[in-house]
């Protein structure tokens, strides 16, 4: 199989990148360019990312017939993603059991949304060929049976720019959370890669679409409060209280903001900083909280 590199004209504007990743960033970023794109059966790409000559996790696109529903035929065309190099490494996803034919497992990727959290709470399979997208054409009657969770019963329908949370292992068993962007088009038949990126940081989170680091230190008490944002400020609700320090950062890595705050519920008005994503972490003493806010 070969793998192919194109550029992709279509119509939906794919979404824009959180920003550059910042000198002190944790998190190993590329950007694919241009994107790859599958779009006929066998072909396939790969990604190497500890640089052992192995691919951690291969794409692939595919059309085969086969027998379904207890011995009927069925064309089948297929994107796949599998987990390779070692039975560590996985991808994110949920099973499905068919109990026909002496029973068969399905591993079905999930499409995670932009912010969602990577980590070890989410389910990783180690299988080489888990479904994007699985479309059943039987060779007898007129019927389509899409499958996966990056496609939809309907006919057009896209799925752009969602995240497939990984975990892989490095040859120094480093274990690392990570996502890839990707795109599917022509009705579950053409895959697009867009970029990826892990958190270096051995067994810390990432969450889908960030390019800088994922700040909450494992294991450190966690301070609480609520904090959210609306418009051009942010809310904070302490729960007691104290002196707490609050820093605002930008997705550069450059602190914006930086004070003490003295009373329970606090609003930091952001009307002079561009709109977009920052980090806002408050401690008090040993307790420590992150939280990302969008500024509209």
């Amino acid at each position: 199989m070969a793998s192919k590199f194109s550029l992709l004209q279509y119509s939906t504007a794919a979404a824009a990148l959180l920003g550059v990743t910042a000198a002190s960033t944790q998190v190993v970023y590329t950007d694919i360019d241009p994107d790859v794109v599958l779009d006929e059966p066998d072909e396939m790409f790969g990604i190497d990312l500890d640089d052992d000559g192995l691919n951690d996790f291969n794409f692939f696109n595919e059309s085969f017939t086969t027998t379904v529903f207890y011995g009927d035929l069925a064309n089948v065309k297929a994107l796949f993603v599998g987990a390779f190099d070692t039975m560590l490494n996985g991808i994110a996803g949920s099973t499905g059991f068919l109990s026909g034919g002496g029973g068969y497992t399905y591993y079905w990727p999930f499409a995670l949304p932009n912010e969602s959290v990577i980590d070890e709470n989410l389910n990783f399979f180690n299988n080489n060929y888990q479904s994007l997208v699985l479309i059943k054409y039987k060779t007898d009657v007129p019927f389509i049976l899409p499958q996966g969770n990056w496609t939809s019963f309907y006919e057009g329908v896209e799925i752009l720019n969602q995240y497939i949370g990984f975990r892989f292992i490095d040859e120094e068993n480093a274990k690392r959370y990570g996502w890839i962007r990707c795109s599917v088009i022509d009705s579950g038949r053409t895959l697009i890669i867009h970029d990826y990126a892990y958190e270096l940081q051995p067994d810390y989170p990432i969450i889908a679409g960030d390019t800088v680091s994922y700040v909450d230190i494992k294991g450190q008490p966690s301070l609480v409060a609520t904090v959210y944002s609306f418009n051009k400020a942010v809310y904070i609700n302490l729960q007691i209280q104290t002196p707490t320090q609050l820093t605002i950062v930008d997705l550069n890595g450059q602190t914006i903001l930086a004070k003490t705050l003295y009373h329970q519920v606090e609003i930091v008005e952001m009307n002079y900083f561009a709109k977009g994503i920052y980090l806002v972490t408050l401690k008090e003493g040993e307790k420590l909280l992150t939280a990302k806010v969008a500024i509209e």
